[in-house]
C-alpha cells in the first residue's frame, strides 16, 4: 500500500493508525521516509454545532461522563470528562495495572488472525475488526480523539461501560473499508478502546462484540489474553510527529540523471547499500515480460480464496479481462466536508506478467531471502522524471486524486508463486551458491499506461516516491 496514500486506499483508515504504521515503518527502514504534501490539518478549526453525552460512570469519587461534541459538519470530538469529589485524589495513573481481555462473541466464520485483529476466515486479507487500547497514564479526563468523515453516531452501553458508535464515510467504490468505529472507556481500570470495524461487519455484529468483552486485571506472570495498550502519553506523542511527517513533502520528482535504470535480461544487485550478511551477493534479472488480456498464465491454485473471488470480478466468463473503473475525487477534510467522485472512466485494463530470477552469487547459502515487486508508473517532465498522478488520461478538473478500482489500484505484487518463510509468503526458502530462484509475479494495469511502466524491488520502500535507497537499488524499465 501507498504510504503516502493509505488514505486514499482506504479513505476510512484511522488517522491515528496511519500515523503509528508510518512512525513504525520508517524505525525499521532506517531512513527517513517523507510523505506527499498534505494541508495540515488543526484539531479544533470550527465552532461546536452540538454536543451529547454519553453517559455517566461512578469510580472512587468521580463521576465520569463520555462526552462528544460536534466539530465543522462532519468531525466529532470524543472526550472524557470528570467532576472531582474534593476530598478524592483522582489521578491514580502512576500504576496501572495490565489488563487481559475475553471476547464471548465473535460472528460464525470470525478469527484472530493476530493480536486484536479479526477477519473472516474467506477474507483472512481484509475487513473485520481491530481493537486497540489506550493506557491512561496521563489521567483518564486526557482523552481526546477526534473522529473525521462521521455520517452519525449513538450512545452506547457496553459491559456497563460508557461509550460511543460512530458510522463514518466508506469506500467510494463500495470495496470494504473501516467505516465504523467505537470508543469504550474502562475509567476503574483507567484504559479506552477504540475498536476499527470494516463494512463487512454489520453494526449489530459490532456492537455485540463490544458488549462481548471483558477486561481483568492480569497478574505479572499472565500471558493468555494480555492486552497489549499503548500509553496515552506516547500516542499523543506521536500525534504530534505524525503531523509532521504529514506536513512533510515527499520526492515524487528527481532529476532525470538521478533514475538508475536497467533493462528486460540486464542483472543488478539486490542490496548495493545496507545489505544484511550475505545479502551483498543476491541478484536480480528481469527475464521476462510478457502483456495479456486474460488470466490463464496464472496458477491460481496459489491465491486463497480471498484473491480467487477478487480475480472472478475482473474477468468474463471465459477468462477474459473486463475494464476497469477509475473514479477521479475530491479530497474532503473530513471536517466540513467530505470526499466526493467528480467523474468516472471506464478503460481497458492488461495483465502484466513477469519472470524475475534471483541469484546467489556468494558461496554461502541463504535463507529466508524476501522479495518484493512493485510496478511504478514513471513519466518524463522536461530535465525531471515523476510519479504519474493520473492527470494525463484524466477529463475532469476539480479532482485531487484518483481511485483506480479493483485489483489494478494494487502497485504492490498480488500474484507471486513462490512462497516461504515463517508465514508461507514473500521469501525463498533456501537459496544455496550459484543457485537461481526463479519467480513470476503479476499485476492488472490500465491498458493505457503501459508505456510509463517501471520494477522496483526495493525491499525498503520507495516503490511511491524516490528515496535514496531506490534510488541506489534502481528500476527496471518495462515500458
Amino acid at each position: 500500500m501507498k504510504l503516502e496514500n493509505l488514505k486514499r486506499d482506504f479513505p476510512e483508515m484511522p488517522e491515528e493508525i496511519r500515523i503509528m504504521i508510518e512512525q513504525e515503518v520508517q524505525k525499521q527502514l532506517k531512513t527517513t521516509r517523507k510523505k506527499k504534501k498534505y494541508p495540515v490539518r488543526k484539531s479544533l478549526i470550527a465552532a461546536v454545532a452540538a454536543a451529547m453525552l454519553l453517559g455517566v460512570t461512578g469510580f472512587a469519587g468521580v463521576i465520569y461522563q463520555m462526552h462528544t461534541e460536534s466539530v465543522g459538519k462532519h468531525a466529532v470530538r470524543t472526550t472524557i470528562v470528570e467532576n472531582k469529589d474534593e476530598e478524592t485524589d483522582t489521578q491514580q495513573t502512576s500504576e496501572i495495572s495490565p489488563i487481559k481481555m475475553q471476547l464471548s462473541y465473535l460472528p460464525a466464520g470470525m478469527v484472530e488472525t493476530e493480536t486484536g485483529k479479526f477477519s473472516y476466515q474467506e477474507a483472512l486479507n481484509q475487513g473485520g475488526i481491530s481493537i486497540v487500547f489506550y493506557r491512561m497514564d496521563t489521567g483518564d479526563a486526557q482523552f481526546d480523539m477526534l473522529t473525521k468523515n462521521v455520517l452519525s453516531q449513538e450512545a452506547i452501553k457496553v459491559g456497563g461501560y460508557d461509550g460511543v458508535y460512530f458510522e463514518l464515510q466508506g469506500a467510494a467504490d463500495n470495496s470494504i473499508s473501516f467505516n465504523q468505529r467505537c470508543y469504550v472507556a474502562y475509567t476503574d481500570l483507567h484504559y479506552v478502546m477504540e475498536m476499527f470495524a470494516a463494512s463487512d461487519v454489520s453494526k449489530e455484529d459490532v456492537l455485540k462484540i463490544a458488549e462481548g468483552i471483558a477486561l481483568q486485571p492480569a497478574t505479572d506472570d499472565e500471558t493468555q489474553g494480555i492486552v497489549c495498550a499503548s500509553d496515552w502519553s506516547a500516542f499523543m506523542k506521536s500525534q504530534e510527529e505524525g503531523e509532521n511527517i504529514t506536513a512533510s513533502v515527499s520526492n515524487l520528482s528527481v532529476p532525470k540523471s538521478a533514475l538508475k535504470t536497467f533493462s528486460i535480461g540486464e542483472a543488478f544487485a539486490a542490496h548495493p547499500i545496507d545489505a544484511e550478511e550475505g545479502l551483498e551477493n543476491l541478484q536480480i534479472k528481469v527475464s521476462k515480460v510478457q502483456i495479456y488480456d486474460e488470466i490463464s498464465s496464472l496458477n491460481i491454485s496459489l491465491m486463497d480464496n480471498d484473491e480467487q473471488q477478487k480475480l472472478k470480478k475482473e474477468t468474463d466468463a471465459s477468462g477474459k479481462l473486463l475494464p476497469t473503473k477509475i473514479n477521479y475525487i475530491r479530497s474532503g477534510d473530513g471536517i466540513n466536508s467530505i470526499s466526493e467522485v467528480v467523474d468516472t472512466r471506464e478503460v481497458p485494463q492488461k495483465l502484466v506478467y513477469v519472470t524475475v530470477e534471483y541469484t546467489n552469487t556468494g558461496d554461502t547459502e541463504l535463507s529466508d531471502v524476501l522479495f518484493t515487486g512493485n510496478i511504478v508508473k514513471i513519466e518524463e517532465d522536461g530535465s525531471q522524471v515523476k510519479m504519474y498522478d493520473g492527470k494525463k488520461y484524466a477529463s475532469a478538473s476539480g479532482w485531487d486524486y484518483r481511485e483506480i478500482v479493483g485489483a489494478a489500484h494494487m502497485e504492490e505484487m498480488w500474484y507471486y508463486d513462490v512462497h516461504g518463510g515463517e508465514r508461507g509468503n514473500n521469501y525463498i526458502s533456501h537459496l544455496k551458491p550459484n543457485e537461481t530462484a526463479t519467480v513470476h509475479m503479476a499485476w492488472l494495469v490500465p491498458e493505457e499506461e503501459l508505456g510509463m511502466l517501471y520494477l522496483s524491488f526495493d525491499t525498503m520502500g520507495g516503490a511511491y516516491e524516490f528515496n535514496e535507497h531506490s534510488l541506489q537499488v534502481g528500476y527496471v524499465d518495462i515500458r
